[in-house]
């Protein structure tokens, strides 16, 4: 494997999954103390992030056509350079600070919808079609990276006027990133042509269900990332716990891409993989709800399995489902839907604590788990159909 270019995919993921959006949750109690923030304006101010990023997913593939997928790469690992030190550098006060928090934002989403699809894209094209399974699950592996980061950091993190450092820190591995796009076989080929993939492609059975669980996995794990330390912070957890917990995901995350990579050399346990990641997900949510410190800890360990895993596992069936030509456009598609989900998913969760605490946002991610782990099984069925046919 060309493990230059895995790394730089690792990294990338690390810092636009891992670090933007779970580093988001671990800051978000700092943030409201700081920002005078509410639950739902913590949520919003996630979702403008996620929204951004749905639109840089789907503008993509048009971009890519323009100035190729490494200048799509660099250009978004420029905007989230300049995103992130807006946000490091917002004036804490609640009146500017949390428009100057949201313009940064909604730099650093769009950057990163444009910089995932260039990493994905670019990283699968330069790997023989056999190792693409085993590759995807290594660079979506860099979010147990940043989780463990985010875990050891917390405390220091959450000291007053610290969270900024926790936006430098993005913009200086976007800095990396910018400047250290890997020139790889396939590289070239991994730019797209015209678009053979529609949206049309989405409502047939070979696609509907596998896009439909990306979409619940959205709408689920970054309702729990978005509010695990506010839930925390609402139980008056210990640092302790608070630590272990964002440590504990990170430590699982890492355990679940292992297991992962088990589980596709084996032919019989492959198909049950994506269901049942989802389950175990829904289960660490539900157990999250309860409120003990052990029940933290465990409900990061389940949920932690699936955070690398899921997406991992769609992505590589993504690129099996389609075409070298057509990869680009259907993982914009298919991510695009799933960013419909996190673009929900904070939104819904920040309400629904305001009204009911932060007990709704662990309950909401667990519901939306299990429908995720059901339309994997409808998924699995329908593929198995397929190939009967």
């Amino acid at each position: 494997m060309p493990w230059r270019l895995l790394a730089w995919g690792a990294l990338g993921v690390a810092l636009h999954i891992g670090l933007a959006r779970f580093g988001y949750g671990v800051v978000l109690p700092a943030l409201r103390v700081e920002l005078g923030l509410g639950y739902t304006a913590g949520g919003v101010l996630n979702a403008v992030h996620l929204g951004a990023y749905l639109v840089g997913t789907l503008s993509g593939p048009a971009v890519a056509r323009q100035i190729g997928m490494a200048g799509m790469a660099r250009l978004g690992h420029w905007l989230v350079v300049a995103g992130a030190a807006a946000c490091a550098l917002a004036p804490a006060e609640p009146g500017m600070g949390p428009w100057v928090l949201g313009a940064g934002r909604l730099a650093t989403g769009l950057g990163a919808g444009w910089a995932v699809i260039a990493i994905l894209v670019t990283v699968l094209g330069g790997i023989a079609e056999a190792a693409r399974g085993a590759a995807s699950v290594l660079i979506w592996t860099g979010m147990a990276a940043a989780l463990l980061g985010c875990g050891l950091a917390t405390p220091w993190l959450l000291a007053p006027g610290l969270w900024r450092a926790a936006f430098a820190a993005a913009a200086a591995v976007a800095l990396v990133l910018a400047l250290g796009f890997p020139v790889a076989r396939g590289t070239a080929a991994a730019t797209p042509g015209e678009p053979g993939f529609t949206l049309a492609a989405v409502a047939t059975p070979r696609w509907a269900w596998l896009v439909a669980t990306y979409f619940c996995f959205g709408l689920a794990y970054i309702a729990y990332a978005t509010f695990a330390g506010a839930r925390l912070a609402a139980v008056a957890a210990p640092m302790a716990v608070v630590t272990l917990t964002w440590t504990t995901m990170g430590l699982a995350t890492l355990a679940g891409s292992l297991l992962t990579l088990a589980v596709l050399r084996q032919p019989r346990l492959r198909p049950l993989a994506l269901p049942g990641a989802m389950a175990v997900a829904a289960m660490g949510a539900l157990v999250a709800a309860l409120p003990s410190a052990a029940a933290a800890l465990w409900g990061a360990a389940l949920v932690g399995l699936g955070l690398a895993a899921i997406p991992a596992l769609i992505t590589a069936a993504a690129r099996t489902r389609s075409s070298a030509g057509d990869y680009a456009r259907a993982f914009s598609i298919a991510t695009a839907v799933m960013g419909l989900g996190q673009l929900l998913g904070p939104v819904l969760a920040g309400v629904l604590a305001d009204a009911f605490g932060t007990v709704a946002a662990p309950l909401f991610a667990a519901a939306a788990y299990a429908a995720g782990a059901m339309v994997a099984a409808i998924d699995l069925r329908a593929e198995r159909r397929g190939r009967v046919r």
